[in-house]
C-alpha cells in the first residue's frame, strides 16, 4: 500500500497572518516563509473590520509573506480563518529573498 501524497502550497499573507504567534495558533508550526512583494494590488482597511483586504489596482503593490509547504489540511484551515467574503485566487509574487553565501576573502 502506497503512502498517501500531500500537496504542499505557497500562501501569500498580508495581514494578521504575518504575525508567527497567530500562523502558530492555527497550524501548530510556523512554515518557512519568505518576504514578498503582490504587483498590481492595494491593501485597503475594511470600515468595521479588524483586518485589511486587497484588489487589483494598477501601479500599487502589497508587502507580505510567503508562507512555504502548506498542506492541504492546513489550507482549509486558513480559508476558514478568512472572512465570507475571501476568495482564494492564484497570483504571481516577487520573493525578496537574501541570500547568505560562505565566501574567502
Amino acid at each position: 500500500m502506497g503512502e498517501a501524497v500531500v500537496a504542499a502550497h505557497n500562501v501569500f499573507v498580508y495581514g494578521s497572518l504575518l504575525a508567527d504567534d497567530v500562523v502558530r495558533v492555527l497550524l501548530n508550526r510556523v512554515p518557512t516563509s519568505s518576504a514578498a512583494l503582490l504587483n498590481g494590488f492595494h491593501r485597503f482597511s475594511i470600515k468595521g473590520r479588524v483586518y485589511p483586504a486587497i484588489l487589483p489596482v494598477r501601479n500599487r503593490h502589497v508587502s507580505g509573506r510567503v508562507l512555504m509547504g502548506i498542506t492541504d489540511p492546513e489550507l482549509h484551515i486558513l480559508d476558514e480563518f478568512e472572512d465570507v467574503e475571501y476568495q482564494r485566487t492564484r497570483v504571481e509574487v516577487s520573493l525578496l529573498v537574501i541570500l547568505f553565501h560562505l565566501v574567502f576573502v
